[in-house]
Protein backbone atom coordinates (compact mmCIF):
# COMPACT_ATOMS: atom_id res chain seq x y z
CA UNK A 1 0.00 0.00 0.00
CA UNK A 2 0.96 3.43 -0.80
CA UNK A 3 0.02 6.79 1.30
CA UNK A 4 0.24 10.41 0.00
CA UNK A 5 0.94 12.93 1.90
CA UNK A 6 0.47 16.46 -0.25
CA UNK A 7 2.29 19.96 0.33
CA UNK A 8 0.94 22.58 -1.41
CA UNK A 9 1.98 24.17 -4.31
CA UNK A 10 3.64 27.87 -4.62
CA UNK A 11 4.44 30.05 -7.62
CA UNK A 12 8.03 29.38 -7.12
CA UNK A 13 7.82 25.60 -6.24
CA UNK A 14 6.45 22.50 -7.64
CA UNK A 15 4.03 20.74 -5.36
CA UNK A 16 5.68 17.91 -3.00
CA UNK A 17 4.31 15.43 -2.31
CA UNK A 18 5.54 12.36 0.61
CA UNK A 19 4.73 8.85 -1.03
CA UNK A 20 5.25 6.04 2.21
CA UNK A 21 5.31 2.76 0.32
CA UNK A 22 4.20 0.14 2.67
CA UNK A 23 4.86 -3.32 1.66
CA UNK A 24 3.50 -4.83 4.51
CA UNK A 25 -0.12 -2.91 4.99
CA UNK A 26 0.98 -1.83 8.25
CA UNK A 27 0.31 1.58 9.96
CA UNK A 28 3.06 3.99 9.06
CA UNK A 29 4.49 5.99 11.74
CA UNK A 30 6.67 9.35 11.35
CA UNK A 31 9.01 11.03 13.34
CA UNK A 32 9.84 14.16 12.84
CA UNK A 33 11.76 17.02 14.52
CA UNK A 34 10.74 20.74 14.10
CA UNK A 35 13.42 23.04 14.42
CA UNK A 36 13.19 26.76 13.27
CA UNK A 37 14.73 30.58 13.44
CA UNK A 38 18.66 29.61 13.69
CA UNK A 39 19.47 32.63 11.95
CA UNK A 40 23.27 31.30 11.31
CA UNK A 41 25.10 34.01 10.94
CA UNK A 42 24.20 36.15 13.46
CA UNK A 43 26.83 38.11 15.14
CA UNK A 44 29.39 36.17 13.03
CA UNK A 45 31.98 39.14 13.20
CA UNK A 46 31.34 39.06 17.20
CA UNK A 47 34.42 36.90 19.08
CA UNK A 48 31.98 35.20 21.49
CA UNK A 49 28.49 34.80 19.54
CA UNK A 50 29.52 34.42 16.39
CA UNK A 51 29.29 30.44 17.56
CA UNK A 52 25.93 30.38 18.94
CA UNK A 53 23.62 29.81 15.92
CA UNK A 54 25.65 26.99 14.30
CA UNK A 55 26.27 25.43 18.00
CA UNK A 56 22.49 25.38 18.09
CA UNK A 57 22.12 23.70 14.58
CA UNK A 58 24.42 21.02 15.40
CA UNK A 59 22.74 20.19 18.19
CA UNK A 60 19.29 19.82 16.25
CA UNK A 61 21.16 17.59 14.00
CA UNK A 62 22.55 15.63 16.53
CA UNK A 63 18.69 14.96 18.02
CA UNK A 64 17.71 14.22 15.72
CA UNK A 65 20.08 11.79 14.04
CA UNK A 66 19.83 10.03 18.07
CA UNK A 67 16.45 9.92 17.97
CA UNK A 68 16.69 8.31 14.56
CA UNK A 69 13.73 10.75 13.05
CA UNK A 70 12.67 10.00 9.47
CA UNK A 71 13.03 14.06 8.69
CA UNK A 72 13.62 17.31 9.76
CA UNK A 73 11.63 20.48 9.59
CA UNK A 74 13.28 23.32 9.33
CA UNK A 75 10.38 26.44 9.99
CA UNK A 76 12.47 29.30 8.37
CA UNK A 77 15.01 31.75 8.90
CA UNK A 78 17.80 29.48 8.70
CA UNK A 79 20.01 32.39 7.55
CA UNK A 80 19.71 35.55 9.56
CA UNK A 81 20.57 37.46 6.03
CA UNK A 82 18.95 36.86 3.11
CA UNK A 83 22.81 37.21 1.66
CA UNK A 84 24.87 35.76 3.96
CA UNK A 85 28.46 35.73 4.14
CA UNK A 86 30.51 32.96 1.89
CA UNK A 87 32.35 32.23 5.26
CA UNK A 88 28.38 31.62 6.91
CA UNK A 89 26.81 29.78 3.63
CA UNK A 90 30.56 27.58 3.43
CA UNK A 91 29.97 26.70 7.41
CA UNK A 92 26.53 25.89 6.86
CA UNK A 93 27.06 23.48 3.95
CA UNK A 94 29.98 22.10 5.47
CA UNK A 95 27.82 21.06 8.82
CA UNK A 96 25.25 19.70 6.53
CA UNK A 97 27.29 17.78 4.89
CA UNK A 98 28.67 15.98 8.20
CA UNK A 99 25.24 15.14 9.29
CA UNK A 100 22.76 14.45 6.45
CA UNK A 101 24.58 11.74 4.95
CA UNK A 102 24.70 8.39 6.18
CA UNK A 103 23.65 4.49 5.65
CA UNK A 104 20.17 4.69 7.08
CA UNK A 105 17.52 4.13 4.02
CA UNK A 106 14.50 6.11 3.57
CA UNK A 107 11.18 4.59 3.62
CA UNK A 108 9.74 6.98 1.39
CA UNK A 109 9.70 9.05 -1.30
CA UNK A 110 9.44 12.86 -1.80
CA UNK A 111 8.31 14.04 -5.50
CA UNK A 112 11.28 15.81 -6.02
CA UNK A 113 12.33 16.16 -9.27
CA UNK A 114 11.14 12.69 -9.21
CA UNK A 115 13.92 11.51 -6.71
CA UNK A 116 13.68 10.43 -3.27
CA UNK A 117 16.13 11.92 -0.71
CA UNK A 118 18.40 9.56 -1.59
CA UNK A 119 20.02 11.12 -4.93
CA UNK A 120 22.25 8.53 -6.37
CA UNK A 121 23.92 5.60 -4.94
CA UNK A 122 27.47 7.26 -4.17
CA UNK A 123 24.96 9.96 -2.07
CA UNK A 124 22.78 8.26 0.36
CA UNK A 125 21.05 10.65 2.72
CA UNK A 126 20.01 9.45 6.02
CA UNK A 127 18.39 12.52 7.55
CA UNK A 128 15.95 14.42 4.82
CA UNK A 129 15.47 17.94 6.19
CA UNK A 130 12.44 19.84 4.85
CA UNK A 131 12.79 24.14 4.96
CA UNK A 132 10.21 26.64 4.25
CA UNK A 133 11.53 30.38 3.69
CA UNK A 134 11.46 32.76 6.63
CA UNK A 135 11.90 36.25 6.03
CA UNK A 136 15.23 36.55 7.14
CA UNK A 137 16.19 33.97 4.09
CA UNK A 138 13.09 34.67 1.38
CA UNK A 139 13.52 34.64 -1.95
CA UNK A 140 14.53 38.69 -3.59
CA UNK A 141 12.66 39.55 -6.59
CA UNK A 142 14.39 36.95 -8.76
CA UNK A 143 12.23 34.50 -6.55
CA UNK A 144 15.73 33.18 -5.61
CA UNK A 145 17.34 32.81 -2.20
CA UNK A 146 20.38 31.25 -0.66
CA UNK A 147 18.82 28.28 0.59
CA UNK A 148 17.84 27.66 -3.18
CA UNK A 149 21.22 26.71 -3.32
CA UNK A 150 21.38 23.75 -0.65
CA UNK A 151 17.96 22.95 -2.63
CA UNK A 152 20.22 22.62 -5.84
CA UNK A 153 22.23 20.75 -4.07
CA UNK A 154 19.50 18.11 -2.88
CA UNK A 155 20.91 18.78 1.11
CA UNK A 156 17.40 20.46 1.81
CA UNK A 157 13.59 19.88 0.56
CA UNK A 158 12.28 23.97 0.30
CA UNK A 159 8.32 23.63 0.46
CA UNK A 160 5.07 25.78 1.09
CA UNK A 161 2.31 24.95 3.69
CA UNK A 162 -0.99 26.00 2.86
CA UNK A 163 -2.61 28.27 5.26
Amino acid sequence: MTYQIPFSQSNSYPSQTLFLNNKNNDKINLTFLVGTDLHLGHEERHPILKNDSFDAFIEILTIAKKRNVDFLLLGGDFFDDANPSHEVLHRSLQILKEHIFGPKKIDYMVNWDEQSPNINENMNISLPIFMIHGNHDYPNHDNFSTIDIMNTLKYVIITTFQE
